[in-house]
């Protein structure tokens, strides 16, 4: 299973190292224990074949001794060979039918390893799976944060718009956030633009204005020396930085002021 979904290279290749590890160790193991098995019981097979003959050809040269008609030997002979039941697949020389009759079991001791690894391996890709979904996921919220800042979005409304924006937006082959509609197309705007997380939350200064601070002319500050456009510069930079501790204490911290 590959992993390219996964932009951070050391916590691919650990993953990737893992995966590799547990598929490898399980391949080898099947393979070893199932030839290990088969090798022994053809070669026990093969072992009391050689036995069987011989005795076999000991007895017919006994037998000859009293020129076949003895009646007491026939019968030593019928005994022997109906108490030994692998003899009754060598009467026609029908070995494979021994063969098979022996390894019938070892074939169903292997299918239910293999049904066994089938489940770790099935197990192993749910894990992918998952990785992948928290990858995603992380990478649709963190554009929705920057655009969301970037746009002047009040510091706790960012929140809000992140979890609005979850239903809406989705990755690409590429990577790329995109918005798609219920045919499977890319979502349009009302004026017929393709739908981004830019032009999603400029739309949201209609529907939804309480998410940008009012402007100082409005009277909405007061007396306040704090100008909300430097506030939104400076998370912008924490947020371009990646410095997500230092932003949310800047944003914690103006929001303890309202």
């Amino acid at each position: 299973m590959a992993f390219e979904f996964i932009e951070d290279t050391e916590l691919r290749e650990k993953v990737e190292d893992e995966h590799r590890i547990a598929v490898d160790e399980l391949t080898v193991n099947l393979t070893n224990s199932a030839k290990k098995q088969v090798d022994d019981a053809v070669t026990g097979l093969k072992t009391k074949n050689s036995e069987i003959l011989g005795e076999k050809k000991a007895l017919q040269e006994s037998l000859k001794k009293f020129d076949g008609i003895d009646i007491e030997q026939v019968k030593i002979a019928t005994d022997f060979y109906e108490k030994n039941k692998d003899t009754e697949f060598l009467k026609d020389g029908t070995v494979e039918e021994l063969i098979e009759k022996k390894t019938s079991q070892l074939r169903s001791d292997n299918e239910a390893i293999v049904t066994e690894l089938t489940g770790k391996l099935t197990e192993a890709q749910k894990h992918g799976m998952t990785y992948q979904t928290l990858f995603e996921s992380k990478v649709i919220d963190d554009g929705l944060r920057a655009e969301a800042i970037k746009q002047g979005v009040r510091p706790e409304a960012v929140d809000d718009v992140i979890l609005r924006g979850r239903g809406i937006f989705s990755l690409d082959d590429n990577k790329q956030i995109e918005a798609r509609d219920s045919e499977g197309k890319l979502a349009i705007t009302e004026d017929k633009k393709v739908l981004t997380t830019k032009n999603w939350i400029e739309g949201l200064k209609e529907t939804s204005p309480h998410y940008w601070p009012v402007s100082e002319g409005a009277g909405a500050h007061g007396g306040s020396s704090s100008d909300p456009s430097d506030l939104t510069i400076k998370l912008a930079e924490l947020a371009a930085k990646g410095d997500m501790k230092g932003y949310r204490a800047l944003r914690d911290k103006h929001a303890k002021k309202k």
